[in-house]
């Protein structure tokens, strides 16, 4: 996805912080402002052309992306060091105040012999702020990642059964998504049954599913270089009492909470609806993650929706909504959907049955 828009917002923030230039490095943040995946380095500068820095693998691929935008294109030889090319770059466009987002040790070391302390600024959070707001154009990409994943938990519905086991479902849903259209796993498909359940982030194992277990799996895909994210909880044959109990439960928090999503709402005020939920049924000390996280480019992005963040949603980010109830050595229930803010309120994105027997 080319981002000249982003580039521009990066021109903006170079001007707004009285900088010389700006120093990306962060792979994610290079391809939001310009949408090729593969440079080592970006260099925005306040008047001019922006610089990339990409190794040999990646240069014919870099030149064609790049071709006609007026992004310069260097190329890092073998017998050349990241650094030194990267100095040799702010030195030709006389850089004195120099912003930057994440850089190795090594290279802030560098930078502080090269400029100075002082002439380093750290503008994280102002590329955090343009990167969470998502324009049309992410949206879009992110909710066909989104329609990838839905189609992927249509097929973990179909595999719900006796003697499968959690490595051979995670494998034929990640099969179906790349079908899709998905260009790869935001993360590792977790399929977690029986008191692999339990485990928020367990990983898919050799475990075979066994009648009357708890299944959670929590997957998602990538579309042009977005994600999605969303979680469903099945149980193998016929449920017992407690696990018809935390399923409503959960459900009830998730559906309750995902209402509460909207521009101006408090980051932390989300997150207590679901928790109040929970606990007040006694579950308290068995929620024990944050609600929720911002997706874009990576999978977890800010804002945390969790207790103490005093953030306001803003229309145009999108963000998990995922409430869990988790016994150790027993079993768990998850329920996630991405979730997009809207002016007047949100949108669901990852639509897909809730009920805890696969259909």
């Amino acid at each position: 996805m080319s981002s000249p828009a982003h580039l521009g917002k990066a021109r903006d923030l170079v001007a707004e912080s009285g900088l010389d230039a700006l120093l990306i490095a962060a792979p994610s943040n290079i391809f939001y402002f310009t949408g090729f995946k593969g440079g080592v380095r970006l260099v925005i500068p306040h008047g001019g052309s922006p610089t990339i820095l990409v190794g040999g693998v990646d240069l014919t691929a870099a030149e064609e992306h790049f071709s006609g935008t007026g992004v310069q294109v260097r190329h890092i030889k073998v017998t050349e060091k990241v650094d030194d090319v990267l100095r040799d770059v702010l030195r030709e466009l006389r850089v004195r105040k120099l912003g930057f987002d994440q850089l190795p040790v090594r290279t802030y070391r560098r930078l502080v012999k090269e400029l100075g302390e002082e002439a380093l600024v750290d503008i994280e959070e102002g590329v955090w702020a343009l990167r969470k707001v998502k324009d049309e154009r992410e949206i879009a990409a992110i909710r066909k990642a989104c329609e990838i994943a839905v189609k992927g938990m249509e097929v973990v519905s179909e595999l719900i059964e006796p003697g499968r086991t959690e490595l051979e479902i995670a494998g034929e849903v990640e099969r179906a998504m790349r079908k899709a259209g998905s260009e790869g796993h935001p993360f590792g498909t977790i399929v977690a049954s029986g008191p692999n359940s339990a485990l928020p982030h367990a990983r898919a194992s050799r475990k075979e599913l066994r009648e009357g277990e708890l299944v959670v799996v929590d997957l998602g895909a990538t579309y042009e270089g977005y994600v999605s994210d969303m979680t469903r909880t099945f149980v193998v044959g016929k449920p017992e009492a407690w696990q018809e109990e935390l399923h409503v439960l959960t459900l009830k928090a998730q559906q309750e909470t995902v209402k509460a999503v909207k521009a101006g709402a408090k980051a932390c005020d989300v997150d207590a609806v679901a928790r109040g939920i929970i606990t007040e049924a006694g579950y308290g000390p068995y929620f024990v993650h944050s609600l929720g996280h911002g997706v874009g480019i990576d999978v977890h992005e800010p804002p945390r929706l969790a207790p103490g963040v005093e953030e306001a949603l803003r229309a145009g980010y999108v963000v998990t909504v995922e409430p869990g109830i988790y016994l150790p050595g027993k079993g768990g229930v998850r329920i996630e959907d991405t979730v997009l803010v809207t002016g007047g309120g949100r949108e669901v994105l990852t639509r897909f049955p809730y009920g805890l027997k696969a259909e």
